[in-house]
Parts: C-alpha cells; sequence; structure tokens
C-alpha cells in the first residue's frame, strides 16, 4: 500500500538549519527507512517551507511508523494512504462511478 507522508517542522527545529543541526539527519532518515523495511518511492523537500514530502509503500503499520520516527523527532508527521491516478482511474471506471 502506497503513503503519502507529509512531515512539517518550524524552522527552530530544521535539522538543517542553524538552531538545531544536525549533519547526521538524512542519513539517519535513509537508514531508519531502510532498516524498517518499507520502500521508497520518492521524495521532494521544500527547504524554505521545512516540509519533507515521501511516497512510501509499506504493508505493515509498524514499519511504516519506525520508518518515519525521526521525521517525528523534529516536528509534525501526517501520513495518508494513496493510490496512483492511473489506479484509481482504472478503479473508478470498473465499479461504475467514471466512463
Amino acid at each position: 500500500m502506497l503513503f503519502m507522508i507529509v512531515a512539517k517542522h518550524t524552522a527552530e527545529a530544521c535539522p538543517g538549519g542553524i538552531v538545531r543541526p544536525d549533519r547526521e539527519f538524512t542519513a539517519k532518515l535513509d537508514e531508519q527507512m531502510k532498516k524498517s523495511g518499507v520502500k521508497l518511492i520518492e521524495g521532494w523537500l521544500d527547504a524554505p517551507g521545512h516540509v519533507w514530502y515521501f511516497v512510501l509503500e509499506a504493508d505493515d503499520n509498524r514499519a511504516l511508523n519506525n520508518a518515519v520516527e525521526p521525521l517525528r523527532l523534529v516536528g509534525d508527521v501526517q501520513m495518508v494512504p494513496v493510490m496512483k491516478f492511473s489506479e484509481a482511474v482504472a478503479w473508478a471506471k470498473k465499479i461504475g462511478i467514471q466512463k
């Protein structure tokens, strides 16, 4: 199952900032995601807005929560189940709500 992860933090809590810098943060995050067993589809960063976006594939809620733990330590994390648009269109046609 795919999940959109939206992780926000303040400028004061930014691991790349000057108040609480953590030069190892991205390495820790990458290691935690790999260790958790989830598959990272892709990730994006809005650096000025202090927001991370990830699409992760996970079949286990515990693995999903473990994967994003470093993000929780610096801010708020929202996890939303999503599907690919092409799959959503096919599903909507199959059940008759789209032509």
